[in-house]
């Protein structure tokens, strides 16, 4: 019963190392993109090499809207981290409790080996005593 326990136990470990990898690929995602978007920015055109004072205002706002975007894909990049630090966690908890339940399986079948061996030993010592008491009668 413990065995199949176990198993569910490690198949749902195994579903979580899945999805921490998913996650950890998304945060990566986000953190590239967060350069990418920022990449974008610093390559822009700088404010001395307009001469028209309508396109100094559309690179200023522009730039405000790219910058409000890399804001917002910093955040998306740092949830993403956290979500992937969370199930990290998850399944470091989850890797301990399988690994408590492997023990305790183990711990179970050394005390049945002794258990038997001990039950061995007494049938053991109980023919080496019936043994003795007919060699003792037959004298």
């Amino acid at each position: 019963m413990l065995k199949k326990y176990l198993q569910t136990q490690q198949d749902n470990f195994d579903i979580m190392r899945s999805r921490h990898g998913q996650l950890q690929q998304k945060a990566d995602f986000e953190q590239q993109r967060a350069q990418l978007l920022a990449q974008h920015i610093d390559a822009m055109e700088s404010n001395q090499q307009m001469r028209c004072s309508l396109s100094l205002q559309n690179l200023s706002g522009l730039k405000h809207i790219l910058q409000d975007m890399a804001q917002q894909q910093q955040q998306r990049s740092a949830q993403a981290e956290q979500e992937a630090s969370r199930q990290q966690q998850a399944c470091s908890k989850q890797a301990a409790y399988n690994l408590a339940l492997q023990q305790i399986l183990d711990n179970r079948q050394q005390q049945q080996l002794i258990q038997l061996q001990r039950r061995e030993q007494k049938q053991q010592d109980e023919l080496a005593m019936q043994m003795f008491q007919r060699q003792r009668a037959a004298l």
